[in-house]
């Protein structure tokens, strides 16, 4: 267990939005933010098994966003995944919020991300999990979050 800092992946086609959120998680958690507008490279390298959480908009160019979460649960290191969405999410999100494989929460609330991320705990556990089936999130424990100015 051990290392209580997670490693972030954040997805987002719009360079100035996936900016502001790296920088937002980097000066108000203790976390390691990467940053890919592509669906298909958010993939590979969470299939390479380094990241913690994948902070994911609701829409990826190159992949269909409920293909890149069930990929993502049925990886033996799963991530947290957390997916960013405009007011109405898309039904089709919902159905993998409903599952228990993602959480949704509006852009607009930096908070409730960084809450979100802290939440998880995910990287304090084993890294080691059967692929998720209609598994509901572990109960949250809020931990690491710097004062927002």
């Amino acid at each position: 267990m051990g290392d209580t800092t997670p490693n972030v992946l954040i997805l987002h086609n719009d360079e100035r939005e996936s900016s502001e959120l790296q920088s937002l998680l980097e000066h108000n958690i203790d976390c390691r933010a990467s940053v890919t507008w592509s669906g298909l490279e958010a993939l590979r390298l969470l299939q390479a098994g380094h990241f913690d959480v994948l902070l994911t908009d609701d829409y990826a160019p190159d992949l269909y966003i409920g293909d890149l979460i069930e990929r993502a649960a049925a990886l033996v290191s799963r991530p947290q995944v957390i997916v960013l969405s405009e007011g109405s999410t898309p039904a089709v999100v919902s159905r993998y919020q409903n599952l228990g494989l993602c959480t949704i929460l509006e852009k607009e609330r930096p908070r409730k991300i960084l809450q979100a991320i802290t939440a998880g705990a995910v990287w304090k556990q084993s890294r080691t999990f059967p692929p998720a089936k209609n598994s509901a999130p572990n109960s949250p424990q809020v931990f690491g979050v710097k004062q927002l100015n």
